[in-house]
């Protein structure tokens, strides 16, 4: 039968059989009970506790509705596709319990046209640009990304023995992140000797989802679900 059909009935035919498919397995992989075993890799420590929708919320409509708006999206009939059974994950889900007064670097601001270069290099506007789930690691990004945004380091008073201007010369971006906690939220203060920062293994460490060298007492908690 198929070798008869144009390609345009052909692919109507092959969309026809597999959407149905589709659907069950959809319907069977979200799941609350088989979410956890189709993962695509471990969660990093600090959302241990936190439930699958707590990031993947349902996509709007009815399946029935999802199946017919993708396939108009095939077909040409449709600008945009929709989520399949789960929404895409994106910032809001993330500011949904880390949205915090006391963000030092929060993203809205690197959609200024200033930061346009910047994001060049890092995608500094989204969560997503150093967080993605489902590595096992808190956040994966060289210790040196500091450099994307700020060259121009020169201090009127520098708090630090070895002044920062010295420490941009020498291309030693790994350092920042051995006296600044990024997002500002660990209830510390940053060294003011260049010898009492965390070592860039240390840095790395906690990255990879080790112990925080910062300390664990935070200004902010993040909210639960």
């Amino acid at each position: 039968m198929f070798d008869r059909l144009k390609p345009p009935h052909l692919r109507l035919a092959a969309l026809l059989v597999a959407l149905p498919i589709a659907a069950l397995g959809a319907s069977t992989l979200t799941s609350r009970a088989t979410m956890t075993l189709v993962a695509h890799g471990p969660i990093q420590a600090g959302h241990s506790a936190v439930d699958c929708t707590g990031c993947h919320e349902n996509s709007p409509g009815t399946l029935r509705q999802q199946i017919q708006a993708n396939l108009q999206y095939t077909l040409g009939n449709r600008a945009l596709p929709v989520g399949f059974a789960k929404q895409p994950v994106t910032s809001a889900q993330c500011l949904h319990c880390h949205d915090r007064p006391n963000e030092r670097h929060p993203i809205y601001r690197f959609n200024e046209p200033r930061f346009a270069q910047a994001l060049q290099s890092i995608a500094a506007n989204t969560c997503l640009g150093c967080h993605s789930e489902h590595t096992g690691a808190r956040a994966e990004i060289d210790t040196g990304f500091c450099q994307s945004c700020h060259e121009d380091v020169a201090l009127k008073q520098d708090p630090l023995d070895v002044a920062h201007v010295q420490l941009a010369a020498q291309g030693n971006w790994g350092s920042c992140l051995g006296c600044h906690d990024f997002h500002g939220n660990h209830a510390r203060s940053a060294q003011t000797r260049l010898i009492d920062a965390y070592a860039t293994g240390e840095i790395e460490a906690y990255l990879s989802n080790g112990p925080s060298p910062y300390g664990t007492a935070k200004t902010y908690e993040a909210a639960t679900e």
